[in-house]
């Protein structure tokens, strides 16, 4: 037996390749096996067609690992960073070092193209992305956000139409140029496609406003009955901690502890031993804990 890793862009023609491994894994009613998310995900993000890693053995897929392109922006530059997703090796070729070939693949494929690789890999995979050699920040901490009420300057809208935004993302793109940390790149096509057109997640997006003047905005996903999950604050930074409040109850937010204590007084840290690992690995020019602690669960909540 020889199997051989491979890294190419994706290609819908292998969609039925994919899908003969997944099933080894979930049931056919998965998203993961849905055509249509699969076209979302791979195909119609406007930041680029994904890639993917490959085991391969005598022509047949038994180990599979998606990167996700998304633009990272600050000052004046920019970088493309691959979100690893979906990774998996069929049960029968487990115990075969494969998952480890495949990170060495991801990790040649970033450093060709001076891109970065990140993820926020769950336990079972924990060990062998730190045997890797990832580049691992603070972990995500959850917190849950207090509502403001006491604000009568501040209100928001949902966001039905795009062109609610289009007064406040000028201004988050100023805002970008002199900041130090690492941020997504925020534009209407990015938003349209990541929360708007989403097949199965239905997010929730608030404009903020403080009088008439548009501040930001705030995407949020129901996870439980009574209980939201923030995916993403694009705010103004002097009003992000009042921004914050206007959250719908029992909003959990999770954030790495350095940049929670910006939010003292909106946050309540969550007395459970739960946290999103999190590395962000570019090879060319390490990055600090600082330079990414603003980078959310925006590009990774897929």
């Amino acid at each position: 037996m020889s199997i051989e890793i491979a890294s190419d862009d994706f290609d819908m023609g292998q969609f039925d390749q994919m899908v003969a491994l997944f099933g080894s894994y979930f049931p056919p009613e998965d998203k993961l096996l849905n055509r249509d998310y699969t076209q979302w995900l791979y195909v119609d993000n406007p930041f680029g067609q994904a890639r993917k890693v490959i085991a391969v053995d005598s022509g047949r897929w038994v180990g599979y690992m998606a990167l996700i392109p998304v633009q990272l922006v600050k000052k004046d530059m920019r970088l493309i960073a691959y979100y690893v997703v979906n990774v998996l090796v069929h049960p029968q070729f487990q115990g075969k070092h494969i998952f480890g070939r495949m990170i060495a693949e991801a990790k040649k494929l970033v450093t060709s193209e001076n891109a970065a690789l990140m993820g926020h890999p769950n336990a079972l995979a924990l060990k062998a992305w730190q045997r890797a050699g990832m580049h691992f920040h603070e972990p995500l901490q959850p917190n849950l956000i207090f509502p403001r009420f006491f604000s009568s300057r501040m209100h928001t809208a949902d966001v039905k139409d795009l062109g609610q935004l289009q007064p406040v993302l000028s201004k988050l793109n100023a805002q970008i140029e002199p900041t130090e940390c690492w941020q997504l790149s925020v534009t209407d096509q990015y938003i349209n496609w990541r929360y708007q057109r989403h097949p199965t997640h239905i997010y929730r997006i608030q404009l903020v406003k403080t009088d008439d003047d548009a501040v930001g905005f705030l995407i949020s996903r129901r996870v439980r009955p009574g209980i939201s999950l923030l995916v993403d604050c694009f705010m103004l930074d002097r009003y992000a901690v009042d921004g914050l409040g206007c959250l719908p109850w029992f909003t959990v937010a999770f954030m790495p502890t350095s940049l929670a204590k910006d939010f003292r007084g909106s946050l309540w840290s969550l007395p459970v031993k739960k946290q999103i690992p999190f590395f962000l690995t570019h090879y060319q020019q390490p990055f600090t804990a600082r330079d990414v602690m603003k980078l959310g669960l925006s590009a990774s909540d897929f």
